[in-house]
């Protein structure tokens, strides 16, 4: 099937098609021991979306750490990475995967995490055959809530803003995704809908309610050549 690279659909990676906010969780909850500061809902939350240097930066001053920011990327790193290596795919992630493959959609996956760390866990978790790009949080100079991250995924996957989604699970990666003029859908189940979401994000609370979008585009193909 010849695929529509002009449409995209751009995922976040943490908490969106990986399901990992146990396993981050953990990470902080141990990095804020390591520090000898005291771990909160409301901090945890503050720095999703964010790529570790943006939130060591945030932790030191919320915190009042002591260390340098290049003493707390050395500590919040290997737990992240050891995290990594223990998080499955969010429920429906494969299914959303290979629908959005199939259906002509080029896929891109925008996030904090490194690119090295995120390819890593698509490789891993086999999901890594239907991504076109990966644009990690190593590879922006301003991150999430701005909008470089979804500017270089429309260059590097030759899509039109226009025609292409977003998938985010916090309020900042959605900002992101809007200032770069890209829709956005709101993964946010439970008390994430609570959150104060942009104007204009559609909430959903799992990846296989965008199925209806996704075959959207086969649907216009067959009429189209009738």
């Amino acid at each position: 099937m010849s695929r529509t690279v002009r449409r995209g659909i751009f995922f976040n990676l943490d908490n969106t098609l990986a399901s990992s906010a146990g396993a981050l969780r953990g990470a902080f909850d141990h990095f804020a021991a390591l520090c000898g500061a005291a771990p909160s809902d409301e901090v945890f939350a503050e720095i999703g979306g964010m790529s570790v240097p943006m939130a060591v930066a945030l932790l030191k001053r919320s915190w009042s750490l002591p260390f340098t920011l290049d003493d707390l990327r050395r500590r919040y790193v290997p737990l992240i990475d050891a995290a990594f290596q223990e998080i499955a795919p969010a429920p429906g992630a494969a299914t959303t995967l290979e629908t959005a493959f199939r259906n002509g959609w080029s896929i891109g996956v925008v996030t904090g995490i490194t690119g090295a760390r995120s390819r890593a866990w698509l490789a891993r978790t086999r999901l890594a055959a239907f991504v076109d790009i990966v644009v990690g949080g190593d590879e922006v100079v301003l991150g999430k809530p701005e909008p470089e991250p979804y500017r270089i995924a429309l260059a590097r996957s030759g899509c039109a803003r226009e025609l292409s989604i977003a998938i985010e699970d916090s309020p900042i990666g959605a900002k992101s995704a809007l200032a770069a003029g890209i829709r956005c859908y709101g993964v946010a189940p439970d008390s994430a809908a609570s959150a104060e979401w942009p104007e204009g994000v559609r909430l959903i609370e799992r990846l296989d309610e965008l199925m209806p979008e996704l075959e959207r585009q086969r649907a216009r193909r067959s009429a189209g050549r009738r």
